[in-house]
């Protein structure tokens, strides 16, 4: 059985956006708006399975079986935003938590949305171009 819980990364790898990603053995704290995006999206996805759970298809054809999809994902978003988790949230989330240790695991769109955040951020925190000119 493979280590989870540290990567191999090879030289040059560790700050492209290619190659594997172990963001949690990197130790790197997840911001806030990371946190408030996951919960977010598990409330966004909590929604729709409420949608789905309330919905017949032509024929009584009930949809709630369709819905446990988007809780599954709305629940793993949601601990991934109490608990930080920077990987996949719908694969090691719940595990993380359930193990009381990190699963590894990677996710390019979190990743890409989490650089998106932090360059958000850091841009809101910075003065502008022309404050500092007399």
């Amino acid at each position: 059985m493979p280590d989870t819980q540290s990567c191999s990364v090879g030289a040059g790898e560790a700050d492209s956006a290619e190659g594997p990603s172990c963001n949690l053995s990197e130790g790197a704290q997840m911001t806030r708006p990371a946190r408030r995006a996951r919960a977010a999206a598990g409330l966004g996805f909590l929604a729709l399975a409420g949608a789905l759970g309330a919905r017949q298809a032509p024929g009584r054809v009930a949809l709630w079986p369709l819905a446990l999809v988007p809780t599954w994902f709305g629940i793993s978003h949601l601990v991934a935003g109490v608990t930080g988790y920077r990987g996949c949230p719908e694969l090691g989330a719940i595990p993380s938590v359930m193990l009381a240790r990190p699963v590894a695991t990677s996710c390019g769109p979190w990743e890409r949305i989490d650089r998106g955040l932090e360059r958000l951020g850091s841009r809101r925190s910075s003065p502008g171009c022309c404050s500092g000119a007399a």
